[in-house]
C-alpha cells in the first residue's frame, strides 16, 4: 500500500512529518481570510509546505507503516525506501510527481525540485467540515424618519396661576448695585499711595483728551556679556556652542568660519542664546548594509518561499527573501555586512543544514 495515505493522516496530528531521503512536510496555521476579488470567505486552515533539507527521519512515518502492515521497524524502513526510490525515479523520468491530497512535485527551469500543495485539503482538525462561503455585502442602512415633537403651549389661565416673580427680580437688582458701590468705596479709600490710577472714570462724563505718562520710567540694567570665563579653541571651524559660565545654564553660539573661507579673517561673531530643550533625545545611527547573503533555496511560488522563511526563522535563522531572479524567489539563511562573517556562516550552514548553499554578493 502506498505511503501517501499514512503521510496524509499524520499531517492532521503533527506539524512536521519527515520522509527519509526525500524531505519534510510542514504545516502552518492560517486564520480565516476574505477574498474580496471573488467575494469568498475562507475558513481557518493549516497550509502545507515542503523542505527537502529535512531528511533525517523522526520515526513517525516508519512507526505508522510498521503498525499498519504488522511488520518490524527495519522492514517498514525498507518499504518506505522503496516508495521513495519510485518517487525519485518518476520525477527524474517525467519531471513531475503528483501525490493525492498532498500536492505536486515538479522541476523548474533550473532543474530545482519545487512543490505545489493541494489547496483543497485542510489539515486543521478544528475546522473540519467547514467550507468556503460567499461574502454577501450588507444593504445600506437607512435610518428611520424622526418624528417632529410639537412644543407645548401655555395658556393664559396657567400664566395667571403662576406666582408673580417681579418683586424677587427687583430685590436681586438692588443687592447687586449695593455690592458694587461697597466694593468701589473699599478700593478707593484703602488703596496705597504709590499705585498710579488710569484716567478712566465711569462715573463722570468728563474724560481727559490726552494720555498722562508715568512720572518716572523704569530702568533696566543691562547684562554685559562676560567673555573672561572661556576661550575659543583655534583649531575648530564651523558653528559651535560653548557654555557661558559654570553657574548658569546659558550657551554661547560661535561661528568660527572655515579655513578656505576668506571671511574667516573677520572677527568672530557671537550671540548669546538661552538654553534650548531638545525635542528628542534619540541618537541617529548609520545603518550598515548587508552585502553578503547565504542563499539556501530558490522557489517558483511565493507561498513556498514564505513557508521556507518561516521554517528557518522558527529554527533561529535570520532568514528572508532577498529578491526575485529569473522568476524565482531567492531565500537566504542570513545576511552579513562583512565577508569574513559571511564565510564562517556559509561553512556552518553547509556543514549542518544545506551542503549546496552558496553566497550572493550584492
Amino acid at each position: 500500500m502506498p505511503i501517501e495515505r499514512d503521510l496524509h493522516d499524520l499531517l492532521y496530528a503533527h506539524d512536521c512529518v519527515i520522509v527519509p531521503r526525500f524531505g519534510g512536510f510542514l504545516t502552518h496555521y492560517r486564520s480565516a481570510r476574505l477574498d474580496e476579488q471573488r467575494q469568498i470567505i475562507h475558513p481557518p486552515a493549516k497550509d502545507l509546505g515542503y523542505n527537502r533539507h529535512l531528511t533525517r527521519t523522526d520515526g513517525l512515518l516508519t512507526d505508522r507503516v510498521a503498525r499498519r502492515e504488522g511488520i518490524g521497524f527495519q522492514q517498514a524502513s525498507a518499504v518506505i525506501d522503496g516508495e521513495v526510490d519510485a518517487w525519485l525515479s518518476k520525477i527524474n523520468r517525467d519531471g513531475r510527481l503528483e501525490l493525492p491530497r498532498i500536492g505536486t512535485f515538479y522541476r523548474d527551469i533550473e532543474n530545482n525540485l519545487q512543490f505545489d500543495p493541494d489547496r483543497r485539503t485542510n489539515y486543521l482538525k478544528d475546522a473540519y467540515g467547514l467550507r468556503s462561503v460567499s461574502a454577501v455585502p450588507l444593504a445600506a442602512f437607512v435610518p428611520e424618519p424622526v418624528t417632529k415633537v410639537v412644543p407645548l403651549t401655555v395658556t393664559s389661565e396657567k400664566r395667571e396661576a403662576e406666582p408673580r416673580r417681579f418683586p424677587l427680580l427687583w430685590a436681586a437688582a438692588v443687592v447687586a448695585l449695593m455690592a458694587t458701590a461697597g466694593t468701589w468705596w473699599v478700593v478707593s479709600t484703602r488703596t496705597p499711595g504709590e499705585v498710579q490710577w488710569t484716567s478712566f472714570d465711569p462715573f463722570t462724563a468728563d474724560e481727559p483728551l490726552h494720555y498722562t505718562s508715568r512720572s518716572a520710567s523704569p530702568t533696566i540694567k543691562a547684562d554685559p556679556l562676560d567673555t573672561s570665563s572661556w576661550t575659543l579653541p583655534p583649531e575648530l571651524e564651523g558653528v559651535h556652542q560653548f557654555p557661558l559660565s559654570a553657574s548658569d545654564g546659558q550657551m554661547l553660539t560661535v561661528d568660527l568660519g572655515t579655513n578656505d573661507d576668506p571671511a574667516n579673517e573677520s572677527p568672530v561673531s557671537v550671540e548669546r542664546v538661552q538654553p534650548v530643550k531638545p525635542d528628542s533625545t534619540a541618537v541617529a545611527t548609520r545603518s550598515v548594509r548587508a552585502r553578503y547573503h547565504i542563499i539556501g533555496g530558490c522557489f517558483l511560488q511565493k507561498e513556498n518561499a514564505d513557508s521556507f522563511v518561516a521554517n528557518l526563522q522558527a529554527r533561529g535563522f535570520a532568514a528572508n527573501i532577498i529578491d526575485q531572479k529569473g522568476g524565482l524567489y531567492r531565500v537566504a539563511y542570513g545576511s552579513y555586512p562583512d565577508r569574513s562573517l559571511a564565510n564562517e556562516a556559509m561553512q556552518a550552514v553547509r556543514k549542518e543544514e544545506a551542503p549546496e548553499a552558496w553566497m550572493l554578493v550584492r
